[in-house]
C-alpha cells in the first residue's frame, strides 16, 4: 500500500469526500421529500426568490443609475456606497460565522461523534469550518446578485466582469469566516469561566447607559453650524472607515471598481491581495488555531458539568438562594404554572449563547441605528421630509422586529421537542402553553421596540403626540408579529430539531417571514395615509379615520386568525 494514502493529509481529504457525499445525499433526499409532500412550500420559496431578484434588481438599478448621473459628485457617491455595502457584508459575515460556528463546533452532536473517531481533532475543526463557511456565506451571493447585475448594467461592463467578481467573492468570504472561527474558539475559553458572562453583561449595560445619558439629539445651534460647514467630505465623514486600506472589503471594492473602469491590472492586484491573505489565513487556521479547538471544546463541557455540580451541592446543603428571575416572576399577573413556564423559557434562552449573543447583536444594531438618527435630525427642515423620515423610521424598526420574532419566537414551540408530552399531560394544557409563549414574547419585544421607537422619535424632534402615536403603532405591531410567529410555530412544528436556526429555515419559518413582510407593508402604508395626505397632493381612496381603522383591523386578523388555528391544532396534536 502506498504510504501517501496513510498520511494525515490523505486521511483528511478522504474524510472530507465522505462527509460531502453524505451531506449531498441527505440534501437530495430532503428535496425529493419536499417535492412530494409540500408543493406549497416550493411555490412560496420560488415566488419569494424570483420576486427578490426582480424587485432587488429594479431597486438597485434605479438607485445606482440615479447616483451615477447625479451632477458632479454622482460617481464619487456611488463608489462610496459600494465600499459601504461590502464593509457591511464583511461585518455581518464575521458575526454570522461566529454564531453558526459556535453551534456547529460546540453544540452539535455530530461534532461529539466525530471527536470519538480515529481522526485528528484538527480534521474535525477543518470540516466544521468549511461547513460553517458554506452555511453562513451562500446568502451573500444570493443577496448581492441583483446588485452586481444592476452595477454591471449601469457601467456597461463585459460579461467577463461577472466571472471575475464571483472569483473575488471566494477569498473574500473566507476571511470573515476565519475571523469568526478564531474568535469563537477563543471566546469559548473565556466564557467557560463563571464570571465571564456577568462581566460581559455588565459591560453591555454600562455602554448602553453611557450612550443614553451622554448622547443627545443635535440642537438648533449645532444644526446651524453643521449647515454652514457642510461639504462633500463632511457629508461622508462617517463612511471613511469603509475606505481603510487594511479592510478586505476595501480590497474587494477596489477590484470591482477597477474591473468596471477598464483597469484589469489594478483589479488583479487587489484580487491577489485578497487571495494571498485568505490562503495564509487558512494555513494559520488549520495548522495553529485547530490545535486549540479540542481544549476549548473540553472547557465548554467542563463548565457545564461544574455548574451542574455546584447546583447539586447547593441543593444538598439546602442553602441555595432564590434566583432573581423567580423573585421577578412573582409580580407577573399569571398563575403559578404559567409563571413556571415563563421562567423555564427564560432560563433556556439565557443558557444558550447562540441565542442571547444573536439577540445582543440585533439589539446593538438597533441602538447604533437610533444613535445615528441624531445626525439625520438636522437634514430636513420642512414638513414633508419630517413625515417621510418618521414613517421610514417606523418601517425600518418594524422590519427588524419581524426578523427578531421569526428568529427567536417562531422556534419556541418546536424547542420543547420530544419533551412536549410532559407538558401535554399537565393540567395546564397546551393551549395555555401557547398563550404563555405569546405573552412572554410580546412583553419582551414591546420592552425593546417601544423604548427604541420612543428614543428614535425624540432624536427626530417629533412632537409628543407623534411620539406617542409611533410608540403605540410599534406596540400593536409587536403584539401582532409575536402572535403570528407563535401561531405559525405551533402550526408547523419541528420537534426533531434542537437547533433554532434550522427550525426557522423550514417552511413555517419562511412563511412567517414572508407574511410578516406583507403585513408590515400594508400596516405602514395604511398608517401613512393621514400624514401623506397632509404634506402631499396625492389622492387616496380612503379617509384618515378609515385608514387607521383598517390598519387596526389588519392587525387583528393577522393576530387572531393564525392563533385560532394554532389553538385548534394543539388540542389534537399527537406527540
Amino acid at each position: 500500500m502506498d504510504a501517501s494514502t496513510n498520511s494525515p493529509g490523505a486521511k483528511t481529504a478522504h474524510l472530507f469526500r465522505l462527509l460531502f457525499w453524505v451531506h449531498w445525499r441527505s440534501l437530495l433526499a430532503r428535496l425529493r421529500l419536499l417535492r412530494r409532500q409540500s408543493r406549497l412550500m416550493i411555490f412560496v420559496l420560488g415566488a419569494f426568490v424570483v420576486g427578490y431578484l426582480i424587485v432587488g434588481y429594479w431597486l438597485f438599478y434605479s438607485g445606482l443609475d440615479y447616483l451615477q448621473n447625479f451632477p458632479i459628485i454622482g460617481s464619487l457617491i456611488s463608489q462610496r456606497v459600494l465600499f459601504l455595502i461590502f464593509g457591511f457584508f464583511f461585518a455581518m459575515l464575521i458575526f454570522s460565522n461566529a454564531i453558526i460556528g459556535y453551534s456547529s463546533l460546540f453544540k452539535s452532536r455530530e461534532t461529539s461523534w466525530l471527536l470519538t473517531l480515529p481522526i485528528s481533532h484538527r480534521s474535525v475543526y477543518r470540516w466544521k469550518f468549511v461547513e460553517s463557511l458554506i452555511v453562513s456565506s451562500w446568502a451573500l451571493v444570493f443577496l448581492s446578485a441583483p446588485m452586481m447585475a444592476a452595477y454591471g448594467r449601469v457601467h456597461n461592463v463585459p460579461p467577463l466582469f461577472y466571472a471575475k467578481v464571483f472569483a473575488a467573492y471566494v477569498p473574500f468570504i473566507v476571511l470573515p469566516a476565519l475571523a469568526g472561527s478564531w474568535g469563537i474558539v477563543l471566546l469559548v475559553r473565556v466564557f467557560s469561566q463563571r464570571w465571564a458572562k456577568r462581566v460581559l453583561l455588565g459591560i453591555a449595560l454600562g455602554t448602553l447607559l453611557s450612550l443614553v445619558f451622554y448622547v443627545k439629539p443635535i440642537t438648533d445651534i449645532q444644526a446651524a453650524h453643521s449647515e454652514d460647514v457642510l461639504s462633500f467630505d463632511a457629508l461622508l465623514r462617517h463612511t471613511r472607515v469603509s475606505l481603510n486600506p487594511l479592510l478586505p472589503s476595501s480590497w474587494l471594492a477596489q477590484s470591482v471598481l477597477s474591473w468596471s473602469e477598464g483597469l484589469p491590472q489594478k483589479g488583479a492586484f487587489f484580487f491577489f491581495v485578497l487571495l494571498s491573505n485568505a490562503l495564509m489565513g487558512l494555513l494559520i487556521g488549520f495548522e495553529v488555531v485547530g490545535r486549540f479547538f479540542y481544549g476549548s471544546w473540553s472547557a465548554a463541557l467542563s463548565s457545564r458539568a461544574e455548574r451542574m455540580q455546584l447546583q447539586a451541592d447547593a441543593k444538598r446543603r439546602k442553602v441555595q438562594r432564590r434566583p432573581f428571575i423567580e423573585w421577578l416572576a412573582d409580580f407577573l399577573p399569571f398563575s403559578r404554572p404559567v409563571r413556571a413556564l415563563a421562567i423555564k423559557d427564560t432560563r433556556l434562552f439565557w443558557r444558550d449563547p447562540a441565542q442571547w449573543t444573536q439577540f445582543m447583536i440585533f439589539f446593538g444594531l438597533l441602538c447604533i441605528y437610533v444613535l445615528n438618527l441624531r445626525n439625520v435630525a438636522f437634514d430636513f427642515r420642512n414638513e414633508f421630509w419630517e413625515t417621510m423620515i418618521s414613517y421610514l423610521n417606523l418601517a425600518a424598526s418594524s422590519l427588524t422586529l419581524s426578523t427578531l420574532t421569526t428568529r427567536f419566537v417562531f422556534p419556541q414551540f418546536s424547542l420543547e421537542g420530544r419533551r412536549l408530552w410532559i407538558i401535554g399531560l399537565a393540567p395546564i394544557g397546551l393551549g395555555k402553553v401557547l398563550l404563555q409563549k405569546f405573552w412572554l414574547s410580546c412583553a419582551a419585544s414591546m420592552c425593546v421596540t417601544v423604548t427604541l421607537m420612543t428614543a428614535s422619535s425624540l432624536m427626530l424632534h417629533l412632537p409628543p403626540l407623534r411620539v406617542l402615536f409611533f410608540a403605540c403603532s410599534i406596540a400593536v405591531m409587536s403584539a401582532t408579529l409575536c402572535g403570528l410567529a407563535v401561531a405559525l410555530g405551533a402550526l408547523f412544528p419541528n420537534f426533531k430539531e434542537d437547533n433554532p436556526s434550522k427550525i426557522v429555515s423550514g417552511f413555517g419559518g419562511t412563511l412567517c417571514l414572508v407574511v410578516s413582510f406583507i403585513y408590515i407593508a400594508g400596516f405602514v402604508a395604511l398608517l401613512a395615509v393621514p400624514g401623506l395626505r397632509r404634506v402631499t397632493h396625492l389622492r387616496f381612496l380612503v379617509g384618515d379615520g378609515v385608514s387607521l381603522c383598517l390598519a387596526v383591523a389588519l392587525s387583528a386578523v393577522i393576530l387572531i386568525a393564525p392563533m385560532f388555528l394554532a389553538m385548534r391544532r394543539v388540542k389534537v396534536l399527537e406527540f
